[in-house]
């Protein structure tokens, strides 16, 4: 099966290149989607065709509304019409779940389910939602759309790492609060996306699709992880927990403590099976780097 990725060089592109490749299955190309040089180039041996290029929501640097509407929403609904002329079979579209516009909330943390409407914050969100309509009416027998709203997606080498920020804050602090462990951020670890994206490529299902892992997870639970895998001594503060419970209505307690996420019935839609990797395993290999845990493999014996 032969696959084009558009975007090149993109952290998601990569390792979806090499994880289906891996597999014996595909054959994957990659496609440089910045400039318009990518309109001559022959779509029509591919399956597949996997829209990662995209311009993301950076808060420190203004980006105008017409740069995020040409990329994210007038270039994959170009590149989905050219793949429909060329017979693709099917076009995915990597979207997010800016497209809902929902922060993080305290103390449960803020799910998001069937019922949740989409309403945008951000001129990311709103081009992305944007793109997702357009490419809704291109769908059909001959030529089936998938698009996939992830939460936030880490692996090794992912820029702007959300897992970094706990690192650090697990490296600096002796005690962790016990507090705000129903509260859940969505996660989606890099592996596990891919097979995701497996499974809707070789069945080539059309929709809309929100993978994550699990139910996400507490800044409790990933404090704890990343100090036990650091064999970090810590201790455990139930009043730490009470004195951060009473400051809840202050930004950076729900930044740090807070949590968005998909309900259980959007998440194992249509599989259940994707997240083959646990929340532990992909830390240490986010964390450590593949090089890092070969060598600790060796220097243990394994």
């Amino acid at each position: 099966m032969k696959v084009l990725i558009t975007g090149k060089d993109s952290f998601i592109g990569r390792n979806l290149k090499e994880w289906l490749e891996n597999t014996g299955e595909f054959t994957v190309d990659e496609l440089d989607m910045e400039n318009e040089q990518w309109q001559n180039y022959d779509f029509a041996p591919y399956d597949t065709v996997i829209h990662v290029a995209a311009i993301v929501h950076k808060k420190k640097k203004k980006i105008p509304w017409e740069t995020y509407y040409q990329v994210n929403t007038i270039l994959p609904y170009k590149v989905a019409k050219k793949a429909r002329k060329s017979r693709v079979k099917q076009f995915i579209f990597f979207s997010s779940m800016a497209v809902y516009g929902q922060g993080k909330k305290l103390p449960f943390g803020n799910i998001i389910d069937e019922k949740t409407g989409l309403k945008p914050k951000n001129y990311y969100g709103k081009s992305k939602l944007e793109a997702e309509y357009r490419l809704q009416q291109l769908n059909s027998e001959d030529f089936k759309v998938s698009i996939v709203r992830p939460p936030n997606i880490y692996g090794y080498g992912c820029p702007g790492n959300y897992i970094s920020s706990f690192v650090k804050l697990a490296k600096l602090t002796p005690v962790i609060p016990v507090v705000y462990t129903d509260s859940k951020q969505g996660f989606l670890y890099i592996e596990n996306l891919c097979n995701f994206i497996y499974q809707i490529v070789t069945e080539k299902r059309s929709g809309i699709f929100h993978p994550q892992d699990g139910e996400g997870i507490s800044t409790f639970t990933f404090l704890s992880e990343i100090a036990g895998m650091s064999n970090k001594k810590v201790c455990y503060s139930h009043v730490l927990g009470k004195v951060i419970n009473y400051l809840s209505k202050i930004p950076i307690v729900i930044k740090v403590f807070g949590g968005v996420s998909y309900s259980s019935s959007l998440a194992n839609y249509p599989y259940n099976n994707y997240s083959k990797v646990d929340l532990r395993e992909a830390l240490k290999k986010t964390i450590m780097g593949p090089g890092d845990i070969i060598k600790n493999k060796k220097n243990s014996g394994d």
